[in-house]
């Protein structure tokens, strides 16, 4: 990094480069924003304005998610064939191996691509995203580039470890866990790009620790919280008291052991038949699902919806649990806040970053279905006042996650690289 240590702050030029989407879109928009965006390359984005501005007023909801208002060419570079054989395979064969497989070559081959590019683009900084940056950030690096990682989840090896250790504690669940088998050369590839990286950024606390776990030096670890989308999501405060009604406790995404589900039904066991509490599981369920079902007294279940519908069925809920064993951020934690609903969830996530226990929602250890149990009654015990202050307060607390708040803090951390 020392070949860029004089550069003035006012010179930096972002290239900004990821297979994927995850919250990329918004990173090189909020970069374009403060004026430091050289380019964006991705796999798939709508790069005109004028075929954006069309898409907008058909009010499509595939293409939509292809682009961010705001950001189009000539600052952004889609590379769609990297996509399409993958896109193809998932129709024809859903969630198959195969189709992941096809997902992390896609990987491989754009990064290729990104390293051959780089020498030729006037970008001090490349900024890549795990998984997809091995080859960009090693030539970064020979290019005098200052190279960036950036971690969404958390670091493999960790991830490894803890999810292996849940696989073996909850034997019956272990088929829904994911994220934790890869192909051995892309596992390597998740183990060197944070160590070849000259900064690493983390999405929470929790990911930053993940890397000082396996070995990342902490001086180069930036830690950078994602930011939601504050104004499509409705906040209004219920009319009904909570006192009179059963409360609604909401589990949102996919049923998996990697978010603690079996503990969920251990708390929802402990608790017996009340018609004081009610479960609600929306999402997908990996794997066979057989130990889910196997509780299905416990819950109301509710097929995946699309994330706009979502954003509209939170105020439906009183909480959100997401008793998560391993989470890089958790976006349905600052999602659900943003609606109004108190959160119980673990420090394997984004929480310790948000939530204050009894004041806008839960802190609670992992695998601990009595730590789950007592929140939901220290809940279920709260006057009507009381639970609207709470709900007030996961509110105000979401607001400082905003895609506008993250701007802010990457302007910041910018200025220190």
């Amino acid at each position: 990094m020392a070949q860029n240590s004089g550069l003035e702050l006012e010179t930096q030029k972002f290239t900004v480069s990821h297979a994927g989407k995850q919250h990329s879109y918004h990173l090189a928009h909020a970069l374009f924003q403060l004026e430091k965006l050289e380019g964006f390359y991705t796999s798939s984005y709508v790069e005109q304005k004028w075929l954006q501005d069309l898409i907008l007023k058909s009010g499509n909801q595939i293409f939509t998610r292809r682009f961010k208002e705001g950001l189009s060419s000539p600052f952004v570079h889609a590379h769609w064939q990297f996509e399409l054989k993958e896109t193809l395979m998932r129709k024809l064969q859903g969630k198959s191996m195969a189709v992941q497989n096809q997902v992390y070559q896609r990987d491989v081959d754009f990064d290729k691509m990104i390293s051959k590019k780089l020498k030729h683009l006037k970008s001090t900084h490349l900024w890549g995203f795990q998984g997809s940056c091995h080859a960009s950030v090693l030539s970064a690096n020979e290019n005098g580039k200052v190279s960036i990682c950036e971690l969404a989840t958390a670091h493999v090896v960790q991830a490894k470890k803890i999810l292996a250790e849940e696989s073996r504690l909850q034997p019956d669940w272990a088929d829904s866990i994911d994220n934790l088998y890869f192909p051995a050369t892309y596992e390597k590839r998740l183990e060197e790009e944070p160590q070849n990286a000259q900064i690493v950024i983390a999405a929470s606390g929790f990911t930053k620790w993940t890397l000082l776990e396996s070995g990342i030096e902490e001086k180069k670890i930036k830690v950078l919280p994602l930011g939601f989308e504050a104004e499509k999501i409705p906040f209004q405060l219920p009319e009904s008291d909570i006192s009179n009604r059963p409360i609604r406790i909401l589990f949102a995404g996919t049923a998996t052991q990697r978010k603690g589900i079996s503990y969920l039904m251990e708390a929802m066991r402990s608790l017996g038949k009340t018609r004081e509490i009610e479960l609600h599981i929306i999402g997908g369920i990996q794997g066979s699902g057989k130990a889910l079902w196997q509780n299905k007294e416990w819950f109301q279940y509710h097929p995946a919806v699309s994330q706009n519908e979502m954003f509209k069925f939170y105020n439906q809920f009183d909480a959100l649990v997401l008793p998560t064993i391993f989470e890089g951020f958790g976006l349905v934690i600052v999602e659900a806040m943003a609606a109004g609903l108190p959160v119980i969830t673990t420090s394997h996530s984004m929480g310790p970053e948000i939530i204050e226990s009894g004041k806008n929602g839960w802190l609670i250890p992992i695998r601990n279905a009595e730590a789950i149990l007592n929140s939901i009654l220290a809940l279920r015990q709260m006057n009507n006042d009381q639970f609207l202050n709470l709900r007030q307060a996961a509110r105000n607390s979401a607001l400082d996650f905003t895609w506008d708040r993250y701007q802010k803090r990457l302007g910041l951390l910018c200025e220190s690289l």
